[in-house]
């Protein structure tokens, strides 16, 4: 989605006039319709921020079809997008390291020199 072009629709034509203003001074170019409506290009943009800020404004996108809403929504936030922690794709582990992990009962930091977090001596309180 290089260029889109989103109409989104506000309660009334302050709010439309007020997120027009904020998208404006972020680079989004929207031009304001009859009956609180606006649309705006998104190119370059973030759509993302456009999305949120029209949504601090009580605006909601209008779409012909419900999919289509759907497919903003995935494209703007990485709905499909899967990350992957750097930590788990490392293949510089320690042999040690991985033996441990596959040892039941055990794991990378070992247990040693642990001691029981309640020895007993502490069983009430002062209530004040």
């Amino acid at each position: 989605m290089n260029h889109a072009a989103l109409m989104f629709q506000f309660p009334d034509e302050s709010q439309a006039r007020l997120a027009g203003e904020t998208l404006n001074d972020l680079g989004y170019e929207p031009q304001l319709h009859e009956g609180g409506r606006m649309h705006i290009h998104v190119q370059d943009e973030d759509l993302t921020s456009a999305l949120e800020i029209v949504q601090c404004y009580a605006g909601q996108l209008l779409e012909h079809a419900p999919a289509e809403v759907v497919d903003v929504t995935s494209f703007a936030y990485g709905m499909g997008d899967i990350p992957i922690p750097a930590h788990t794709v490392n293949e510089d582990w320690e042999d040690s390291y991985q033996l441990s992990e596959s040892e039941p009962g055990k794991n990378h930091n070992s247990d040693r020199g642990m001691s029981a977090a309640d020895d007993g001596s502490y069983d009430h309180f002062d209530a004040t």
